[in-house]
């Protein structure tokens, strides 16, 4: 098995998992739907609900078809072609990590980009009560998460070639 191919695997389990999660997304707007059905008092309007189940579901399903159908570019841009022509037909440890760093990498962004969504809606929820409101602690600390783990996300995939690179080298003793 070759290098390309043990990445091409790999964003395709990423985009199942991500259209598994869409279809848990399913069932939770479901049981919403019946609770509005049986008359369920809930704190925000039935257009906020509808959005705050709908908009999680495009999502995945749209990342998950990316990675479904879109792995073959994924890995030709993980993996170029001088790298691919320059190296064995097998994958080293450095590009199976690379490989890996981004697929956690774009795990970890689409969840960060889910909770922006959430946040962004908070935001606009406290701005629409009053000009003046006062974003509570607990929103401010969520805005930081939110920040920190769409850094973190960004640095895993573009970053995914260094960072396994440098922790080759960690594993590697030193020669003098």
């Amino acid at each position: 098995m070759q290098k390309e191919d043990v990445a091409y695997i790999g964003c395709r389990l990423v985009g199942l998992f991500y259209a598994i999660k869409a279809l848990e997304t399913v069932a939770s707007f479901i049981m919403t739907l019946v609770a509005f059905r049986a008359g369920a008092e809930f704190p925000a309007s039935k257009a906020a609900m509808f959005y705050l189940q709908l908009m999680p579901f495009t999502f995945y399903m749209i990342v998950g078809c990316m990675l479904w159908f879109g792995a073959g570019t994924i890995v030709k841009y993980l993996l170029p072609e001088s790298d691919a022509k320059a190296s064995s037909s097998k994958p080293t440890v450095e590009q199976i990590q690379a490989v890996l760093f981004s697929a956690v990498g774009l795990l970890v962004l689409t969840w960060g980009i889910t909770e922006l969504g959430n946040v962004l809606y908070q935001l606009f929820q406290l701005k629409k009560a009053s000009n003046y409101a006062v974003i509570p602690p607990t929103l401010q600390a969520q805005c930081v998460a939110v920040a920190c783990r769409l850094l973190l996300g960004f640095l895993l995939v573009f970053g995914s070639r260094g960072l396994s690179g440098l922790l080759m080298r960690f594993r590697q003793p030193e020669l003098r």
